[in-house]
């Protein structure tokens, strides 16, 4: 049976641990990010026992990230949480500790779903896959996490390494990216192409993660998943990326402000014509809105556009007449016109 497709959100537990959140602040990014898209958060178990002094928080949807111990699965246990993740390096997966074993042994009769985060590096010889897969039937680890942390491979890298490892390995897997190389959407597209549906992001990318919002998106109008897209994501996106003490750049894709403003008089007036030439999704989609930006490369269209929303009417003449005004204007201030420039220059030109 295929999985369900899971985001593995690293937001909350970056803003644990770069920020000094209260419970409500807590409370307000985990229930923002779970209402945008199906999710688990991975926190370590530090950040989680740090939150529960303040106020008792339902388990249901962390998972914590814990080192192979008993006395670590234990504490686990105690705090009400059946989903952990538990880091072994690769000599581990080679020779199992007996530490190891009693841990993994134990989460399994307490039923934890147990994640396998093996740290090293992307290769999965023959060798490694078959101790994979004997620890996976001996303790039965829940998935394995691919990390390609350290920015190894590239989208089609990505995509064959886990085709293969999914047909050889007995649980589900798990992609964990970096944006090292400036590569982690489209790794992690790749990753979602092979057939992993559980892929860790965080909002906006912080921590070097996939960008959630840029996965989301790219999932449901390249890969064409069946995904729900929130229709306020920008605005709250950027409430998120505030309580962890980030701002949205203008032009971040996806969330940014001014990603559909539009300034050269071509793509204005293509805009107005044809905007799915243009914008692979619509501003409503994500809860922005179409900008026109008036400037040194603006056209008549743009123009004629923004005097129209401000019930001007001009002849064309005069049309051409505030075009070369507002070229002037814009070159001589090194900025664009503003709305209160260009309806002054309108009523000059009206006149």
């Amino acid at each position: 049976m295929k999985e369900e497709f899971m985001f593995i959100d690293q937001t909350l537990g970056y803003a644990l641990e770069t920020q000094s959140l209260d419970i409500a602040e807590f409370i307000a990014i985990k229930r923002k990010i779970a209402t945008m898209s199906p999710v688990i958060f991975d926190l370590t178990l530090q950040s989680f026992l740090a939150v529960l002094r303040y106020a008792a928080v339902r388990a249901e949807d962390i998972r914590i990230g814990i080192q192979p111990t008993a006395k670590e699965v234990a504490a686990a246990h105690q705090l009400g949480c059946c989903n952990i993740k538990v880091s072994l390096d690769d000599n581990a997966i080679h020779e199992m500790p007996a530490l190891t074993g009693e841990a993994l042994r134990q989460a399994r009769e307490w039923e934890m779903n147990v994640a396998l985060h093996i740290i090293g590096n992307c290769e999965y010889p023959a060798s490694k896959v078959r101790h994979i897969c004997r620890i996976v039937k001996e303790y039965g680890i829940t998935s394995i996490v691919f990390d390609d942390s350290k920015s190894e491979l590239d989208s089609v890298a990505t995509y064959w390494r886990l085709l293969d490892l999914q047909q050889e390995i007995p649980c589900g897997v798990e992609y964990y990216g970096s944006n090292g190389k400036g590569l982690a959407t489209g790794n992690a597209l790749g990753a979602i192409k092979s057939g992993v549906r559980h892929i860790a992001v965080a909002v906006g990318g912080v921590g070097g993660y996939p960008a959630f919002e840029e996965v989301l998106m790219s999932a449901r109008y390249l890969l064409k998943f069946p995904l729900d897209i929130p229709g306020n994501m920008a605005e709250c996106c950027g409430e998120i990326l505030s309580y962890a003490g980030q701002t949205v750049n203008f032009t971040k894709p996806i969330i940014g402000a001014h990603i559909f403003a539009h300034e050269s008089g071509i793509h204005v007036d293509g805009v107005n014509k044809r905007s799915d030439l243009y914008e692979p999704f619509t501003p409503e989609t994500v809860g922005l809105s179409r900008k026109i930006i008036i400037g040194k490369h603006s056209g008549k269209a743009a123009i004629e556009f923004k005097i129209k929303e401000m019930n001007i009417s001009l002849q064309p003449t005069a049309v051409s007449e505030v075009l070369e005004k507002v070229r002037g204007l814009a070159i001589r201030q090194k900025a664009p016109v503003s709305d209160r420039q260009l309806q002054s220059l309108a009523h000059e030109a009206a006149s």
